[in-house]
């Protein structure tokens, strides 16, 4: 019997939910709004106060000039600013909104003053607040910061306004810290430094003590030091972001050539610069290939850091350890596309900006560009994800004047029938006029296998014009693999037109057939790609619901080897972003797609060669984060392929304090082919519970009706020390038809860190 619905009533029911999942939401996050905790939320009224004339962003920062004192004194680290040296130092204040009245003043008062002794740098913060109720959501480490009241420091201590360090709070006094590269155009969230913070709260505002070992960040050798700075302070139930030295709306946070002067600061020195990181693991698994026989193991080995020089750290590794990687998050895919996951394995991350090329992806790029040169997961880690042994490996990173220098190699073992390889990345960037750069990059892989070797070798550029408005980079790649003799280039140019209203952007790229970057990364090969898009965001005056409309046009077409249209897409978006920082955007896509090779969209549904032409709607909301229950949804419905299609995904986060974290995701796909038809679901729970500012555990859970599989990855882990931690790790993955256990194991990890 045929339970497929008829194509009316399939709309009619497609469209009914949609409207019901958006009301829902909105219902749900007003109820919210509406609780106990957080009324006195509401953003007010936002009367505009202008500043007298408007603000020159190429001079403001030259205005803001801070000053360090050196003190002998003891300073106790809890949050309270009541040792005299703080009284003595004039603080860093009159800070400028970002958000949501650009070059007004801030509404709530932020004093900031710095002091320092031979090892240390001490920032006090008093953040004044006109209401009691503080929207803190998280004490978890590297925090998500956008949707809570937040501070920020950033210090740019090579002064070279391309790179520095940010150290981040919030009222709970929870730690996140992020490394800058490029003048923001490259970042590393998963940077760890030695710090330490602690927050005190009362009526009037909240109190942050910050210690900042010298150690911690890169500075040369001179007697007198003078850094960049500025200070981000976030009032979530406003909605409002401040500067201390005051950014144009169409940058992102810390621009470091944007910063302000720190300046006092004299006769510091970093010490010798050495960490030893060893590490003892043990664990035991059972896999029902063996019968489910438990079969224990153990391990150890050592992470080592040393700075060559003020701005050069060397890292060396003996048996590389990648226990406490995450379980990566299952994805449904129905593209003729491989799927991009980010790199989560610290050796990996810290310096991470150093290796991207413009243009070509990178750590903050999320997989979004069709080519990323070097892809660290590559390096000890196979095609499914699991762990290949590294032997060891050493990374020199840093600058060295106007250069930032790259240098990775590592070694695996032999696993099964893949060979141990030998690995070297190569990256040479020359910075200049503030934020432009050219570099180079080389990657290799030799196995023991004669023969089996891979090169890449590339040029690239990123330049910026009119006040960095206008951004253009380029690269070309070449690769060399034995037996592939055809055209093995890949070039892109780019450039783009950021304005605080519009922005307009143009790329070509073009992936010759027998180009094989086998250190990096490919969604699209043997292809030539267009793109344009241009987008419009224009602000009502004095408006109390709404903060911006966007009007998107946006045009992509690939053509294949032989100068074939392979795919073109043309996307309209509207949307409206409200005060209250929720958003609500409507898709209309056309999409014509040329399958010259059958593609199985599902193992048993497979789409014949042929042209396809097909449209899509899709209507995306996002409530406010800021509150304690929040939600997002995208619905999409139509043509699809040869067929229909319905989807929606999304998730529901509910936030009750600070400690706790309960996040549900759901995604779900209806397809209606004529070769078949199909469902998948995949459906995952996070739970995270802070203890402390230092003790959390994690779990997530994750069900997919496709594979009728259920995998579970539980951790819990006590920072005993900076950068030293203890994990215990339970991973479990089941048949959700049979109830068979497929595998489970319990590691426990302990790693220490001395610092000299």
């Amino acid at each position: 019997m045929d339970t497929r619905l008829n194509p009316a009533a399939a709309v009619h029911w497609r469209l009914s939910v949609c409207a019901v999942a958006v009301v829902g939401i909105v219902a749900l996050t007003r109820i919210a709004e509406g609780s106990p905790r957080a009324a006195g939320q509401q953003p007010p009224s936002p009367g505009r106060t202008l500043s007298a004339t408007p603000i020159d962003y190429a001079t403001a920062r030259f205005e803001r000039i801070a000053h360090a004192l050196r003190i002998t004194e003891h300073i106790a680290i809890d949050g309270r600013l009541n040792e005299p040296a703080w009284q003595r130092v004039e603080p860093a204040t009159n800070f400028v909104q970002w958000e949501p009245h650009p070059e007004a003043p801030a509404t709530e008062r932020t004093e900031v003053r710095f002091l320092y002794d031979d090892d240390n740098l001490y920032v006090g913060a008093r953040c004044w607040d006109s209401s009691s109720s503080r929207t803190v959501h998280e004490l978890r480490q590297d925090f998500e910061s956008r949707e809570e009241d937040v501070l920020a420091i950033f210090i740019d201590s090579l002064h070279d306004q391309q790179s520095g360090f940010s150290f981040w709070t919030n009222p709970a006094g929870a730690r996140r810290d992020v490394q800058i590269f490029q003048d923001d155009a490259q970042r590393s969230v998963d940077w760890d430094g030695v710090w330490s913070v602690k927050v005190t709260t009362d009526a009037a505002g909240w109190t942050a003590e910050f210690v900042i070992p010298f150690k911690t960040l890169r500075f040369s050798n001179d007697r007198q030091q003078v850094w960049g700075l500025n200070m981000l302070r976030r009032v979530k139930r406003k909605n409002e972001d401040s500067y201390w030295s005051p950014l144009p709306r169409r940058y992102r946070t810390m621009r470091p050539s944007m910063s302000g002067t720190l300046t006092g600061l004299e006769g510091i020195r970093q010490g010798r610069n050495l960490k030893i990181k060893p590490y003892a693991i043990a664990g035991v698994t059972e896999l029902a290939s063996n019968g489910l026989a438990r079969e224990g193991d153990g391990n150890g080995g050592v992470d080592l850091k040393y700075g060559l020089t003020q701005s050069q750290t060397l890292d060396l590794t003996y048996r590389t350890d990648f226990s406490q990687v995450e379980a990566d998050q299952q994805q449904v895919n129905l593209t003729r596309f491989s799927l991009f996951f980010p790199e989560k394995r610290e050796f990996f991350l810290e310096n991470s900006g150093v290796f991207a090329v413009s243009g070509g992806g990178g750590p903050s790029s999320g997989g979004t560009a069709n080519i990323v040169p070097f892809f660290s997961r590559r390096i000890g880690l196979s095609a499914a994800g699991a762990p290949i042994p590294i032997v060891g490996g050493a990374r020199l990173s840093g600058t060295t004047g106007p250069y930032d220098v790259g240098l990775l190699a590592m070694k695996t073992e032999q696993q099964g029938t893949i060979p141990s390889n030998a690995f070297l990345v190569a990256r040479l960037r020359r910075n200049f006029r503030s934020s432009s750069s050219v570099g180079v990059i080389m990657t290799s892989r030799d196995s023991t296998r004669s023969g089996d070797n891979n090169r890449l070798y590339g040029v690239d550029t990123l330049l910026r014009f009119f006040q960095r408005k206008l951004d253009v980079s380029a690269y070309l790649l070449g690769t060399d693999t034995p037996g592939r003799t055809g055209p093995d280039q890949a070039r892109l140019f780019d450039a783009a037109w950021h304005d605080n209203a519009f922005s307009v952007a143009a790329r070509y790229e073009t992936v010759q057939p027998d180009f094989n970057p086998e250190l990096g990364f490919v969604r699209r090969k043997d292809t030539t790609h267009y793109a344009g898009d241009g987008s419009w965001q224009p602000r009502p005056r004095n408006n109390t619901y709404v903060r911006n409309f966007d009007v998107t046009l946006s045009t992509d077409l690939y053509q294949d080897g032989a100068g074939r249209v392979e795919t073109r897409e043309h996307t309209v978006s509207t949307g409206i972003a409200f005060q209250n920082s929720s958003a609500l955007t409507f898709h209309v896509t056309n999409t014509f797609d040329r399958l010259v090779t059958p593609f199985a969209i599902q193992p048993t549904v497979i789409i014949p060669v042929g042209d396809y032409t097909y449209q899509r709607s899709s209507l995306d909301y996002s409530s406010n984060r800021g509150r304690g229950l929040s939600g997002n949804v995208k619905v999409s419905s139509g043509e699809f392929w040869n067929g229909r299609s319905w989807s929606a995904e999304g998730g529901f986060e509910m936030r009750p304090n600070y400690h706790l974290d309960v996040n549900l995701t759901f995604s779900r796909n209806q397809v209606d082919l004529p070769v078949g038809t199909f469902t998948t679901t995949l459906v995952g729970l996070r739970l995270l519970y802070a203890f402390t500012s230092n003790a959390f555990l994690n779990s997530f859970l994750q069900y997919n009706a496709t594979t009728s599989q259920f995998n579970s990855n539980t951790r819990f882990n006590i920072i005993h020390r900076p950068l030293s931690d203890l994990y215990v790790v339970y991973n479990e993955q089941r048949d959700t038809i049979s109830g068979l256990l497929l595998a489970r194991g319990v590691t426990v990890k302990f790693t220490n860190l001395f610092d000299f």
